[in-house]
């Protein structure tokens, strides 16, 4: 009989072990971002001739590059996010899932005073990292942002032999591209990216290499307004003047 209650106390505990392994599923992961969201960025270092040369002239005609060029900054707002939109992939041939940020774009520019926004534009990603193509290449070579968590996430896309993903201390990827593996006519010459994100998967710092370590776009985030932190700044300010408000009346009485 006790050898028994062990069996079954051994078999108890196995199963309850094996449940508390985490398994990557397209539900463990989530958008790091929320309605409200601001994020800035700054470009350091543009040298769009060399870049011209090297991607090819169309690089900056849309996208996260669109009219970039050297002290220029770019704004995103944050206006929806989605977690179950489909959309049509050509190589799986069917409507797939994915995670959606829309948001409004200010084209990146040299002035502070920001205007109304240039446009609206949508960035999806898949929700199943299955879904991505076999030795898959990011469109800005590294994603300006990613559903958390980000090394499970990237872990699991079958990306080119040249990536590296680092997500023990700091969220970062390195992606090297030989000469012309792009479309078989790009990049001119070897390649070097590395990416960096903050802990809501967003861009906060983008660099691109060529041979001896030589940077052409340097790219770095700003600031970030999210509406969790604006909230915390109003109630928090609510809150002090509460408190001068009491001793104020407490030194007049």
């Amino acid at each position: 009989m006790k050898f028994n209650s062990f069996l079954i106390s051994y078999f108890l505990l196995l199963i309850i072990l094996i449940g508390l392994i985490p398994f990557a599923k397209a539900s463990d992961y989530k958008i790091g971002v929320e309605k409200g969201d601001v994020f800035i960025w700054n470009c350091n270092v543009c040298d769009n001739n060399k870049i011209d040369e090297i991607l090819g002239e169309e690089w900056d005609d849309e996208g996260f590059f669109e009219d970039i060029e050297q002290g220029t900054h770019m704004k995103w707002r944050i206006r929806e996010t989605d977690d179950d939109e489909k959309i049509y992939s050509s190589e799986t041939k069917d409507n797939e899932t994915v995670y959606t940020l829309e948001f409004s774009k200010w084209i990146w520019k040299t002035t502070d005073e920001w205007g109304d926004e240039d446009k609206e534009e949508y960035s999806n990603l898949f929700k199943d990292p299955d879904d991505f193509s076999d030795d898959f290449i990011f469109p800005e070579l590294a994603p300006i942002w990613l559903p958390q968590p980000m090394g499970e996430y990237l872990k699991n896309i079958d990306l080119y032999e040249g990536y590296t993903v680092d997500a023990r201390v700091i969220d970062a990827i390195t992606c090297e591209i030989n000469r012309a593996d792009i479309d078989d006519k790009y990049p001119k010459e070897n390649i070097k990216v590395v990416a960096m994100y903050n802990d809501q998967g967003i861009l906060k710092s983008y660099k691109l290499y060529i041979g001896d370590h030589k940077v052409i776009l340097d790219i770095s985030l700003e600031s970030f307004i999210t509406i969790n932190f604006l909230l915390l700044s109003i109630i928090t300010a609510f809150f002090y003047v509460g408190i001068i408000y009491v001793i104020y009346k407490l030194m007049k009485s």
